[in-house]
């Protein structure tokens, strides 16, 4: 019974660090459910990266287990689906088998499909580009610029490509897109449209997550969380740099 219910409770604390749940409320919820199941002596560590989780087994012995959780991305559905499912077992509406069953159909709940990701992508580097001061040459230029980074962000996710040399490469794609497109259009403003189009890369997921987990006293995920989102922006400015200085060399700069 503990071991199931263990199984249980860390499945859904990975659950929620790999689409994007914070580090203290995968913590919390993981109590929650543990103290719901009736699991003694249970003991939890979590950090961006991992959880460590230890139990009072039936015999007396220990029981703990360890996930590493390498990746994660945004699917808020799956963590409002597993925060459903602790709210109900903690008001004594799931058994542990009710429980496992909600907590499979969460983490099979289906991603965005690729389509409405570069939809989003378009319409989002197009939304920036205005909102930045662009007109109609800036926003078109910067929604074919996030089409184009979304296309090359989904080939390099299939082929599990560093997301430090994806960043770099499609912001670098980005900018001589920008540059490309200056050379037809001399009003274009290629300041404006790459960062439009830029905007959708930037960290801000980690650097709101890393500040709130500092300021909940969880010094270390803060730290990991914040290191992650200043090298995902450096990655962006080395693109950026690198794009003009190879426009420069190509000629399509001329000073």
């Amino acid at each position: 019974m503990t071991d199931r219910a263990m199984e249980l409770i860390v499945c859904a604390g990975q659950t929620l660090l790999e689409n994007g749940g914070e580090v203290f409320r995968a913590q919390q919820t993981m109590e929650i459910m543990a103290r719901s199941l009736g699991v003694e002596g249970f003991h939890v560590y979590v950090l961006t990266n991992g959880i460590f989780a230890s139990a009072r087994g039936q015999d007396g012995g220990s029981v703990n287990l360890v996930r590493h959780v390498p990746l994660t991305s945004v699917h808020l559905g799956r963590v409002e689906a597993v925060n459903e499912l602790s709210r109900e077992l903690a008001g004594g509406q799931l058994d542990l088998d009710g429980a496992q069953q909600r907590l499979a159909r969460a983490r099979a709940l289906e991603e965005t499909s690729p389509g409405a990701e570069r939809l989003a992508c378009m319409t989002g580097s197009a939304c920036f580009a205005f909102l930045f001061g662009g007109t109609l040459p800036e926003v078109l230029v910067a929604a074919a610029a996030g089409l184009a980074e979304s296309l090359l962000c989904q080939q390099f996710g299939k082929r599990r490509i560093n997301r430090i040399f994806t960043d770099i490469v499609a912001a670098f794609l980005t900018t001589m897109l920008a540059l490309c497109a200056s050379r037809v259009l001399p009003a274009l403003d290629v300041n404006t449209t790459t960062i439009g189009a830029l905007m959708v890369l930037t960290p801000g997921v980690s650097l709101t997550m890393g500040i709130r987990d500092i300021l909940n006293a969880d010094y270390l995920s803060g730290a990991i969380r914040l290191l992650d989102a200043v090298l995902i922006a450096g990655s962006l400015a080395c693109g950026v740099v690198l794009g003009w200085l190879a426009a420069r060399g190509l000629g399509v700069l001329l000073w």
